[in-house]
């Protein structure tokens, strides 16, 4: 049941053909001793190990839905339930599967994004019409009007017993598409998270700035909900958070937390963070610093006495300096620059890296601490030395993005192959263990 049930598995995603399946299958009965279906399908050539890994998953989470059912038939109950299926069951689906993302797109299939890998779901690719009726079926008359003015339109969608998915729908070449990014329900721990516990400080800062950064997907929100989390929970704060849309809705504990959305609650994250300036915050997160005008207010924030978290799409602590100071003409670039040295109280930089055995993603990161020197070099223009203060700051907690994808090979969570492909200086790969310890080894 189990093996039929995981080749319809992928089957349904468009990884096999039932004849690359059927053919699996009967060399499947004739090998002694037994050998598993999946090993069969990458020997001959049909499907490749990060295909097989990610699908397992799925197979694990499928089986634990049909459990429970009574209805028979579990290899073909995806199919049918998207047969003609309104948009939500098809979030609904992808909510159970576990999937991060889900797509509708004119001319292509559905599709949701697991543990980083694109799959398709089973049907057929819409039209633009039939992808508009699906989209606009969760829309409110407003929004229409607002996607019909703008052509896009973003927005946080809540639907009872589903979830919540921060909801991108726009024009393209062929058509329209809906994106929905899938909003946990619950903030994670920090303590579940694998953030170095030196990350742990930056909430204790009592101004300042400190940046999360990353990819899109790389769970910079869910580092800024965890650590907010742990300021609630530890210390008698004012904080308020400007967010695109609110994710996670917090409750107040021992801070006093306020949540803001934009456009809902203000026009602009640069309007957002002026207003709150005069409403006496001790700490506000800002979901994301998009532009030169809320950079330039949020420095100015964390420089009279608060404590300013934020995020930016950088893949290092050395180039998110860069991108805060290149954001700015050059004639201001040297005042930013001596302000920034002077708030700046740590980066996190992170990356999820799909696990070794296709069981969803870990966490890869870099920390910079801002002590002294790593000041001195952004107030000279010397960003791009930071790394080297970086690798000898290891006894205050810092670390490098390599250093990290290091540790998940060795603990063997990650391939190593996954790791050389995202390292930036692949020649420390060579004595992973380090000088002194590659010597007793």
């Amino acid at each position: 049941m189990e093996q039929n049930l995981f080749g319809q598995i992928l089957i349904n995603f468009n990884l096999i053909t039932q004849e690359q399946l059927d053919k699996v299958v009967e060399l499947q009965k004739k090998s002694n001793p037994p050998r598993l279906l999946g090993e069969l399908l990458v020997e001959q050539g049909f499907l490749d190990d990060k295909s097989l890994k990610s699908i397992l998953s799925v197979q694990k989470r499928k089986l634990e839905l049909s459990k429970g059912s009574q209805t028979k038939g579990a290899e073909s109950e995806l199919q049918r339930r998207l047969q003609g299926a309104p948009c939500t069951e098809y979030l609904k689906v992808s909510r159970e599967l576990g999937a991060s993302d889900m797509y509708i797109t004119s001319g292509l299939k559905p599709m949701i994004r697991l543990h980083g890998n694109l799959l398709d779901l089973p049907g057929d690719a819409p039209g633009f019409e039939d992808s508009r009726k699906l989209l606009f079926q969760l829309l409110t008359k407003e929004q229409i009007d607002e996607y019909y003015e703008k052509k896009y339109i973003d927005f946080s969608l809540e639907l009872e017993g589903i979830g919540r998915f921060r909801t991108s729908i726009f024009r393209h070449l062929k058509g329209i598409a809906g994106i929905f990014r899938t909003i946990a329900e619950n903030v994670v721990p920090f303590d579940r998270l694998g953030l170095p516990g030196v990350v742990r400080q930056f909430i204790d800062y009592s101004r300042g700035m400190v940046l999360v950064t990353g990819a899109a997907g790389s769970g910079k929100s869910t580092t800024l909900c965890a650590l907010l989390d742990l300021i609630n929970k530890n210390h008698r704060l004012h904080v308020i958070t400007i967010e695109d849309p609110i994710e996670v809705v917090h409750k107040s504990d021992k801070s006093f937390i306020s949540q803001r959305e934009i456009p809902k609650h203000s026009k602009s994250f640069a309007s957002a963070l002026r207003a709150a300036l005069r409403e006496d915050p001790d700490v506000i997160v800002v979901g994301e610093l998009r532009d030169p005008e809320t950079v330039s207010t949020a420095i100015t924030a964390a420089e009279t006495g608060h404590l300013i978290f934020g995020t930016l799409h950088t893949q290092s602590a050395a180039r998110t300096v860069m991108r805060v100071l290149d954001q700015f003409p050059a004639q201001k670039r040297d005042h930013i620059r001596t302000l920034l040295a002077n708030v700046l109280r740590g980066v996190i930089s992170q990356m999820l890296v799909p696990n070794l055995d296709g069981k969803g993603r870990s966490l890869a990161t870099e920390v910079m601490v801002v002590n002294s020197a790593v000041s001195n070099l952004i107030r000279e223009d010397r960003a791009w030395q930071i790394p080297m203060v970086m690798q000898t700051g290891k006894r205050q907690g810092m670390r490098l993005m390599d250093d990290s994808l290091i540790e998940l090979v060795k603990l063997k969570k990650i391939s190593l192959e996954e790791a050389l492909t995202r390292a930036t200086d692949k020649t420390k790969f060579l004595n992973p263990f380090g000088d002194e310890e590659g010597r007793k080894r």
